[in-house]
């Protein structure tokens, strides 16, 4: 029972930073802190509403499986602690970001996508439809989102801090995506849980969205990169749910 309040106690706390963020109380929006890094690789505004479909959901499994007898031990195991450290650390995140403390954030959603990575790194198997739509399907969307959103953290916070060169921005960038891109179909082709790579896809297509003036080569990769994974988990998928 105390892996299941915190994984509650979590989710609620991540929501409830958002909720402080979007009050203005923090000194830096998320988009106010990305400017000063963003001239390597960004993504379009819009993509980071994917945030409030991610948050109900996650609140929905943060709920069902705090009711006794209805998430499974065998789930519990997998994917109790790793998601209460994912949603902590994304709530902090929030913070750090509003604060302005650039490797503080690197850090932390590093953290969160990594422990949820972790358990979707492998078959998903003996999970009936009710637990994989209710827990898998949004740990996967949140841990697909954070396979980008770190690559593009670690990118904005390295462009800011002047590691990244401006000669050398566009090579940044195509790695960074590159990165993201392995990552996600090797997750992908293990567990095959589609939930994980759309919102890639979606966050790749805003890259395109956002570079296609400025910088184009950067935006036809992503574009390319979005076709690519997309022609993957149609050719691979098995779980929808």
């Amino acid at each position: 029972m105390i892996r299941r309040s915190c994984v509650l106690i979590a989710a609620l706390a991540a929501i409830a930073a958002a909720v402080l963020q979007s009050t203005g109380v923090l000194p830096l929006t998320p988009a106010e802190f990305a400017n000063p890094g963003a001239s390597t690789v960004r993504a379009a505004s819009y993509a980071f509403a994917i945030w409030g479909p991610i948050y109900a959901w996650l609140l929905v499994y943060a709920v069902y499986q705090v009711v006794p007898g209805w998430a499974s031990d065998a789930v519990q195991r997998r994917f109790g602690w790793p998601s209460a450290v994912a949603m902590l650390a994304i709530g902090v995140w929030i913070v750090a970001a509003g604060a302005n403390w650039r490797w503080t954030t690197v850090g932390l959603i590093t953290l969160a996508a990594v422990s949820l990575i972790r358990p979707l790194a492998a078959p998903v198997d003996g999970i009936g439809r009710r637990e994989g739509l209710l827990v898998v399907t949004p740990l996967a969307l949140l841990a697909g989102w954070l396979t980008i959103a770190t690559a593009l953290n670690a990118i904005t916070v390295l462009t800011a801090e002047g590691v990244v060169r401006t000669g050398a921005a566009l090579w940044w960038a195509i790695g960074g995506l590159t990165a993201v891109v392995a990552v996600t179909l090797a997750v992908f082709i293990r567990s095959r849980v589609v939930a994980y790579p759309l919102p890639v896809v979606w966050g790749l297509i805003a890259v395109f969205v956002a570079e296609r003036s400025d910088s184009p080569a950067v935006a036809w990769y992503a574009l390319l990169a979005a076709v690519l994974t997309t022609a993957v988990v149609v050719a691979r998928r098995r779980r929808s749910w």
